[in-house]
């Protein structure tokens, strides 16, 4: 029989060749009229289903309507694998769908570790078994040498000291240097630096010429990694020189090129270190993008993907800052990323949310030429402008300590959407550069449990509830033109709701992870909801990065929507799974918080 379903997806593509190919043989197509009751309640089941045309619907002894079942979408694994059917599954109009017995999917189950997992586990179990592992070896033997692998020569004249080289080393960060010898060119490492000085005794005034070696190792531009470890390896060396037609273009390290094999992660670290001028850092940040979607179709976990990219965007902006403020005025200034920035949760870039904190306002007259290269600076990293102008380029986001406090407490006493959406946001603030003291003092402003009120925490509830949950009533995804608002519909609502309880118990955390941890060990959160929630929102976050990376648009982080019909039926029913955690929390938001007017 010619299969008009797809099985190269999950759960299916958990099994062996050898597994799909028995399941295959055992499918059996059957053929439902319109109002035809596929399995009913007690009804012993024959096994699970596979839509292949047409819908189900799946209902309660009640008549509460369930969900619906639609092309590729397979019910019901519980009646299969218990001993009768706890709900109605009625046809809605003329279906066909592949039958797969009992007795056959429970022999599957026992040979397919994956394959039974993914039936007998949580939400987040089966996305971590849904995220496929791309082959990383087969990438790092056909890898190449290229100018993103390997470090720029950096010569120096055969006289030169071994004071000064030593000095050179720790002060640009170099591991090894060049050496330029009349006709010759020769290598000097810190290993040999040191082995000079300390166990040979030679001098710190001695000429780098008189230590380095001059018969390189060398590999051509646009060979194989694979061909540059062989060398090493064989060589007993940790880096070698790469030409390209005899002539010198780079240094390839070790280090280098292992960090390569795990996605480049460590070679954009490196650049972002290393950076001397704005320009540098602008290429650095350019590479950021490519990581992401080497990390993404490797399948790193979004989580891990998330906080490497938060960890080299806060160093990019820090260096900047570095480079950028008056030396005297490092310490008068406080730089604040905002918005999911702050919460560590940004991977693709999205618009501008920073701020400042300044230690008096004689600062701020000085500091603010120096503020608007680095705004400018952020727009060549990718970074829009903020459209809400929450930018330190503007009065209402540059203060004092005291000045912020004040702002604290006159937005928690305001009780306005516009003051705890102001709250909100300056709450997810996380300092990456400067004085990081001068924040201490305003982060501890809305700790102040005379602030938190009830009334305000109520306030500042309210706008995980701006949103519907896009769920039909008949609890299927609710389309707007074939998309979902994923950021409207999932991530706000709980990153919000968790954002708010954390305001109520005066949590110190921003991320919204690290807070359901907190509240989850507080008891105001059960283990269950806290992981549940977890879940939803890594799921959300997963799907729509995917998605963000097959666009080709220059802003790609900023789109939030969802085709829904693009996404794979496994995709499909773990979204529907989510956002129906995400409607339960804000029922008991509701609840919680005494919204029920709203």
């Amino acid at each position: 029989m010619s299969l008009q379903i797809n099985l190269d997806q999950p759960p299916f593509s958990f099994l062996e060749k050898t597994q799909l190919d028995w399941l295959k043989k055992r499918l059996d197509l059957v053929f439902f009229r319109k109002g035809d009751v596929v399995l009913d309640i007690g009804q012993t089941s024959p096994g699970i289903y596979i839509v292949y045309k047409g819908v189900v619907e799946e209902t309660g002894s009640d008549g509460q309507v369930f969900t619906q079942y639609g092309v590729e979408d397979l019910f019901d694994v519980r009646a299969a694998l218990e001993s009768a059917c706890k709900h109605r599954f009625t046809a809605l109009e003329e279906t066909l769908c592949y039958l797969l017995k009992a007795s056959d999917f429970v022999e599957l189950l026992n040979h397919s570790q994956d394959f039974s997992i993914y039936f007998q586990t949580d939400l987040g179990t089966q996305q971590s078994l849904v995220d496929q592992r791309g082959g990383e070896v087969s990438e790092f033997i056909l890898a190449k040498i290229d100018k993103e692998t390997m470090r720029e020569p950096v010569y120096v004249p055969a006289q030169t000291s071994l004071s000064r080289i030593a000095r050179m080393m720790k002060d640009e960060k170099h591991d090894a240097l060049l050496v330029r010898d009349g006709d010759r060119q020769g290598i000097v490492t810190g290993s040999d630096l040191l082995n000079a000085v300390l166990i040979n005794g030679i001098g710190k005034e001695a000429r780098v010429t008189d230590i380095a070696c001059f018969d390189l190792v060398t590999v051509e531009e646009g060979e194989y990694l694979f061909n540059a470890l062989l060398k090493m390896t064989q060589h007993h060396i940790e880096r070698v020189v790469v030409t390209r037609d005899g002539e010198v273009t780079g240094i390839l390290e070790l280090m280098d090129m292992l960090s390569t094999f795990s996605t480049h992660s460590h070679i954009v670290a490196m650049r972002i270190e290393q950076a001397r001028t704005i320009e540098d850092l602008i290429i650095a940040s350019g590479r950021l993008e490519s990581l992401i979607a080497n990390l993404s179709g490797q399948g790193v976990k979004v989580l891990a993907i998330m906080s490497l990219i938060t960890t080299l965007n806060r160093r990019l902006m820090a260096k900047a800052f570095d480079i950028l403020i008056p030396e005297k005025l490092k310490d008068k200034v406080c730089l604040l990323v905002l918005g999911s920035e702050g919460r560590g949760e940004q991977i693709l870039k999205t618009d501008q949310d920073n701020a400042i904190v300044i230690e008096d306002e004689h600062v701020k007259e000085a500091l603010m030429p120096s503020l608007q290269k680095l705004h400018q600076v952020l727009l060549d990293f990718g970074y829009p402008r903020c459209p809400g102008g929450v930018m330190f380029i503007n009065d209402a986001w540059i203060h004092t300590e005291r000045e912020w406090q004040q702002r604290v407490n006159r937005w928690l006493n305001n009780a306005s959407p516009e003051a705890m959406m102001n709250m909100a946001i300056l709450m997810d603030a996380e300092p990456v550069a400067g004085n990081i003291k001068l924040f201490n003092e305003v982060r501890s402003a809305w700790h102040q449990e005379s602030l938190r009120s009830s009334i305000a925490a109520s306030w500042f509830a309210r706008p995980a509830l701006l949103f519907e949950t896009p769920l039909t009533l008949l609890g299927n995804i609710r389309e707007d033109h074939g998309n979902i608002d994923i950021k409207k519909g999932g991530i706000f609502p709980i990153v919000h709701g968790i954002r708010a309880l954390a305001f109520e118990h005066g949590l110190y955390e921003t991320n919204t992870i690290d807070r359901l941890d907190k509240l989850t060990q507080s008891g105001i959160l059960s283990a269950d909801v806290a992981q549940g929630l977890k879940d939803s929102l890594i799921l959300f976050l997963r799907i729509r990065l995917r998605y963000q990376l097959e666009q080709d648009d220059k802003n790609r982080g900023l789109n939030h929507k969802l085709p829904v019909s693009g996404l794979r039926s496994v995709d499909r029913s773990l979204l529907r799974h989510g956002l129906h955690r995400v409607k339960k929390f804000k029922q008991w938001l509701i609840s919680h918080y005494h919204l029920e007017n709203l």
